[in-house]
């Protein structure tokens, strides 16, 4: 799986528990505030509407006065058109009875008396169902919050375990290849090309990997190559100088010996094995044919060596190895540089030469 796919699956999913977390709230909020003024706008009312029948009732005397009952009258008519719980049409109906004989001009005081406390009897049993369902009503109302509590609590305890999936697993999958590839860079410019990964993640870092061992094989490949050449220079060029007659011999600018060809073994009574790589002050302290060599200032000087039991004669020259080194400008363009490598030096044998000069 691709890692867009998996951000893609694993964003997603958060977005959807996020998207539902929003709905699953707006929907209680939107229950619980509907049913609270559901329960205001009708229950409320109607025992507003019976304590003022009431207080018309408690306030004055029978018979009623035309205002009062005009004022008894319109909280009747109020109430009549609020009714929501059961059981409270039958009582507004018998208030609206007794309320009739109330004010019937044609009724005796006593009468009159019963039909107001029938009134208030009817206006008692309204206002105990409306107040039980007030009771009701908000018993669901707190049972509504703790289920809401409960749902949204549980979709947070989700979310949280999505979140802590993401925050332990998704370092892993991106942070564990960086590491494994950081390491086999590292690996690489150590020069160990033999380094490989073997990412089955089936991701982009999957074919990254792949491709990073196809470099790693052809910079392997490249390096065996320029070593082959560079080896076989070597043999070619010590071959070449070791074919030579006159003495060669090699200095790095370390003032180590690199090299020292057979003629020249010879003249410095040394073996090869006890030269090459060994300091050349060091071999100076011990022979004086090679100091003499070396601090030589004249590059065309004949120097007089004893050999074979007779005096020979050998014209030497020196040569400062000069190696380019190219390197990038801050202004990216290349300069081009020297530095000094190493001394060659050269010993031919004019012995004969010389005694011929002598004769003539």
């Amino acid at each position: 799986m691709k890692i867009k796919k998996k951000l893609l699956i694993g964003f997603g999913l958060l977005f959807l528990v996020v998207v539902f977390f929003g709905i699953v709230s707006i929907y209680y909020i939107e229950d619980i505030s509907e049913y609270s003024k559901v329960t205001v706008k009708n229950n409320y009312e109607t025992l507003t509407f019976t304590r003022e029948m009431r207080a018309v009732l408690d306030e004055n005397d029978l018979p009623l006065n035309p205002a009062m009952a005009e004022t008894f009258d319109n909280a009747l008519k109020k109430q009549e058109h609020n009714i929501t719980e059961p059981g409270e049409k039958e009582s507004t109906a018998d208030v609206r009875k007794f309320f009739s004989v109330l004010i019937d001009p044609t009724v005796n005081i006593n009468q009159k008396v019963n039909a107001e406390k029938n009134i208030r009897l009817q206006l008692k049993t309204i206002e105990g169902l409306n107040m039980r369902a007030i009771v009701q009503k908000n018993n669901y109302i707190h049972s509504t919050v703790a289920n809401a509590t409960f749902y949204l609590g549980g979709i947070v305890f989700v979310t949280f375990l999505i979140l802590f999936v993401f925050i332990i697993n998704f370092p892993g999958f991106i942070l564990d290849p960086l590491h494994k590839f950081t390491e086999a860079i590292d690996d690489v410019i150590q020069n160990n090309y033999d380094v490989r990964l073997n990412l089955k993640s089936g991701d982009e870092f999957e074919e990254l990997s792949g491709s990073f061992n196809t470099m790693a094989a052809n910079l392997g490949k490249l390096e065996n190559e320029r070593l082959t050449k560079i080896i076989t220079g070597e043999l070619q060029i010590k071959k070449l100088i070791e074919e030579m007659p006159e003495a060669v011999i090699g200095v790095s600018e370390k003032q180590e010996i690199l090299f020292v060809n057979s003629s020249a073994l010879k003249i410095l009574s040394l073996d090869e094995k006890n030269v090459i790589g060994q300091s050349a002050d060091g071999l100076v302290k011990k022979n004086g044919v090679l100091k003499n060599i070396f601090e030589s200032n004249d590059p065309e000087s004949v120097l007089k060596i004893p050999l074979d039991g007779k005096v020979s004669y050998f014209q030497q020259k020196s040569f400062e190895i000069m190696t380019p080194n190219l390197k990038p400008d801050l202004f990216s363009t290349l300069q081009y540089s020297s530095f000094a490598a190493g001394t060659i030096y050269v010993l031919k044998d004019v012995t004969e030469s010389l005694e011929h000069d002598k004769v003539s």
